[in-house]
């Protein structure tokens, strides 16, 4: 039988993925660090981490006794966030892997990161994920999810015109997520910040 789809490998975009995205230098990244205040020595998984931009300033955040891992469904991308954290010199544990089957155990990580990941995947795929990363989390963990929800008023042709074909992003423009979040046990799913595409959330257990 077909194993069905778990949403969208962007690995043949690898090599152009930082030209076309903001990458770890981009006022864009630093702003969403800095919603997430990290604290030294906390550890970090990166889910969705493509070529690591959030992964390596997650890792200047928490300092050398902290610990991050970056999670990829794409070989190439991992190998490109590999690359980029021996050149500046970095220790972070990237991996290929599935969120849907994330290869750590349970209660692993003090704070998890999704950035603009779970657009991609069928909402099959989006349960199994917020499961998983639940069962990483630890108890008094937090989980900060960044993706297309509901638009904002200003962006809703933009952003129905260009997503509204895709069922797995049009599942979140109905603002279905935060739903989702919380059928998957998550207690708390408050909203930090709405942008003109964009919706931040502060996800915990308790």
């Amino acid at each position: 039988m077909k194993e069905k789809s778990k949403g969208i490998s962007l690995n043949y975009l690898s090599d152009y993925y930082d030209t076309i995205t903001p990458a770890e230098k981009s006022r864009f990244r630093r702003k969403q660090i800095s919603l997430m205040h990290l604290r030294e020595g906390e550890k970090v998984l990166d889910v969705g981490c493509g070529t690591g931009p959030l992964s390596i300033l997650a890792k200047l955040a928490v300092g050398e006794t902290g610990q991050v891992e970056g999670a990829d469904i794409a070989p190439k991308m991992i190998a490109r966030a590999r690359e980029k954290a021996a050149r500046s010199n970095l220790e972070i544990g990237f991996r290929t892997a599935s969120i849907d089957k994330l290869p750590y155990p349970d209660g692993s990580f003090d704070v998890i990161i999704s950035s603009m990941m779970f657009h991609h995947l069928p909402v099959k795929i989006k349960e199994k994920g917020l499961k998983e990363i639940y069962r990483v989390l630890k108890r008094e963990g937090r989980f900060f999810l960044i993706d297309f929800c509901s638009p904002h008023y200003l962006t809703i042709p933009i952003m129905y015109l260009l997503f509204i074909w895709i069922s797995s992003t049009r599942y979140q423009l109905f603002g279905n997520l935060p739903r989702l979040v919380k059928e998957s046990g998550f207690r708390t799913v408050r909203l930090l910040k709405k942008g003109s595409f964009l919706e931040y959330y502060l996800i915990t257990k308790d």
